[in-house]
């Protein structure tokens, strides 16, 4: 529901090397030689991350960094038992994806 995108350069030629400094987000739930996949669950949400290395042409290399934080089925209970008032529960989703975007423009690879 709230998703984000954000390419960021590297000097790291493997993906092994990059997922080193994205060891905040614990839970590895699939790798493979081209992607990693993060899955954390919350009271509220469910944290997803796409990390993926990329060669531009001129051989420079990028992170790219999909990201989504979902509202669960409690969130969605609470939002349509308790409306309008019960909908001020996706501000929590909403908020953690803004820091997580403030996280990953201050980081350096």
């Amino acid at each position: 529901m709230f998703t984000g995108f954000i390419s960021i350069k590297t000097k790291e030629t493997s993906l092994v090397e990059v997922s080193k400094k994205f060891k905040f987000l614990k839970n590895l739930d699939k790798a493979s030689e081209s992607h990693m996949y993060f899955k954390n669950k919350y009271t509220f949400y469910v944290h997803l991350t796409d990390i993926s290395l990329f060669k531009k042409n001129d051989g420079k290399m990028k992170v790219n960094i999909k990201y989504s934080f979902n509202p669960n089925l409690l969130s969605w209970l609470l939002g349509i038992c308790f409306f309008p008032f019960g909908f001020l529960i996706f501000l929590l989703p909403n908020k953690a994806k803004d820091e997580f975007e403030d996280l990953l423009i201050s980081m350096e690879l």
